[in-house]
């Protein structure tokens, strides 16, 4: 009996992001005097933790299972994905040898710390044993009794073992948040699993052959109705855009003249790793924020033509006022009135050329419409800053709708090409409303190269940042990059990616 282990507590650490947390100070574990009992309360914390378990205190092998797979993701995540990429970027870094050298090297050192903590056979032993064991040796600090009887012996858990359980559990609830806090961002990521294991790029996804779904995605209801969501999107996409193959580009089709030549239609999805970054880098937490699992880029040879496709995909019901999230719309490609007038006066000949109108719009009447459209396109630049700063683009986010078709007989899901040909009549299938999120942005090939592909705005530039940040909430006993060098590092970045 631990005598100090049944005192009342009168205050309990509910307050802030649990990805603050060094340590784990669970009340569940208050009246375990030994392993047995430690191990029955971590199934019930478990149980709290939306873990289906058996009278409160047994852990199916099922559910057993799911907890390793959120704890395998997360390893992979650090193994894979955080650590690899920080630590070449880092090289990069180090070698510049800036006054901000002694910070890369103090991270750079730290990353390889973790990796050899992570990767203890004792530690390891007892992760891939149970996983309940990281709630136990998470929560060592306050009771160093947890381990007491585990195979005959009163282990005691180390600092090392606390620190990297406690990021174990940061990392899985990461993982976890994308599966439980929202379905439909649970369906892109096993749209996104389901792609990387048959060995499916989650990029350039406009060319992809949607019509023929791999057995493995139908047969997971979750997967295949992401999959039927971005289907349906992009042969949207497709049924106004024709390619030219002499001229090697795309044109848009308006339907009412206003065509638009596009050089390249870039498109991603958003992997696990990237979503858990994403939740692990706000403040919050929450998966709502996730409102770009698919992000589609237009590309034009010339940004003068920005209005008239933004025309275009209005017209054809891409975007519309009330599917796009007002306080996403973003534009800076243009630095100011002045400098649309030659993409309003493009649109409005354009218009008049489809309405059969001769007229000639007069320059001081370009100009006030270039001031309404910079006034409208650009208000929310600034308290978008975070993503606008550097960037010249036109974006939003947008929940496009789409109609899923399932089979009335058996519930299933029909893809739209099996649902006009299958000859089934309209009573022998039902429609249910979906909405897809996607980021939409139109950019030029200059504007692009030079904010996306070069500088402190480059995407493995800022991706490094947004590591570096939720490095130090996971990892924060052993890995500390200070905030006040920031401006240092992106002086760095810029030297980098020139």
């Amino acid at each position: 009996m631990y005598p100090d282990s049944n005192k009342h507590e009168l205050y309990h650490s509910i307050f802030g992001s649990i990805l603050d947390r060094t340590e784990m100070t669970p009340y569940l574990m208050l009246s375990a005097y030994d392993y047995k009992t430690a191990l029955s309360q971590a199934t019930k914390m478990m149980g709290n933790r939306g873990f289906d378990v058996k009278g409160g205190d047994e852990l199916s092998e099922g559910e057993s299972n799911r907890a390793k797979r959120y704890v395998n993701i997360a390893l992979g995540y650090c193994r894979n994905y955080a650590f690899p990429f920080l630590t070449e970027q880092l090289a990069t870094l180090i070698r510049l040898n800036s006054p901000a050298l002694p910070y890369y090297k103090n991270v750079n050192n730290a990353i390889g710390g973790i990796e050899r903590k992570l990767e203890d056979d004792e530690f390891r032993r007892l992760v891939e044993e149970d996983p309940r064991h990281l709630f136990l040796m998470a929560s060592s600090k306050k009771y160093p009794h947890l381990f007491h009887g585990y195979r005959g012996r009163d282990m005691t858990i180390s600092d090392d073992f606390r620190h990297m359980a406690c990021a174990l559990l940061k990392v899985c609830h990461l993982i976890k948040s994308t599966e439980e806090d929202s379905q439909d961002i649970n369906d892109f990521v096993q749209l996104g699993l389901a792609f990387t294991s048959n060995g499916l790029t989650l990029n350039n996804l406009f060319d992809f052959d949607w019509k023929h779904p791999l057995a493995a995605l139908i047969d997971n209801e979750s997967s295949y109705r992401a999959y039927v969501k971005v289907s349906t999107f992009f042969e949207r996409l497709r049924e106004f855009t024709d390619f030219d193959r002499e001229r090697n580009l795309y044109i848009f089709k308006s339907g009412d003249g206003v065509d638009v030549e596009i050089a390249e239609i870039s498109s991603r999805l958003k992997t696990i790793y990237s979503m858990a970054t994403k939740l692990g880098n706000d403040l919050e937490g929450e998966a709502y924020i996730i409102k770009d699992p698919l992000a589609v880029t237009f590309i034009l040879n010339d940004g003068n033509d920005t209005l008239k496709l933004f025309h275009a995909l209005q017209k054809r019901g891409v975007i519309l006022q009330e599917t796009v999230v007002s306080s996403s719309i973003t534009q800076t490609i243009f630095d100011n009135p002045e400098d649309m007038t030659e993409a309003v006066k493009r649109l409005m000949t354009s218009l008049n050329k489809s309405g059969r109108n001769d007229y000639m719009p007069q320059d001081e009447e370009i100009l006030q419409h270039a001031r309404d459209f910079y006034n409208a396109l650009g208000r929310n630049a600034i308290r978008n800053a975070h993503t606008s700063k550097g960037h010249k683009k036109f974006q939003c986010k947008l929940n496009f709708p789409v109609p899923i078709h399932r089979c009335r007989e058996t519930g299933k899901i029909l893809m739209p090409s099996v649902d006009n040909q299958d000859g089934r009549p309209p009573a022998a299938r039902y429609t249910e409303q979906h909405t897809l999120p996607v980021e939409l942005r139109i950019s030029d090939k200059r504007s692009w190269e030079e904010s996306e592909q070069r500088g402190e705005t480059h995407h493995d530039a800022y991706k490094f940042r947004q590591l570096v940040s939720v490095m130090n909430r996971l990892f924060k006993d052993d890995f500390h990059f200070p905030k006040e060098i920031d401006s240092m590092l992106r002086d760095d970045q810029r030297g980098v990616f020139l």
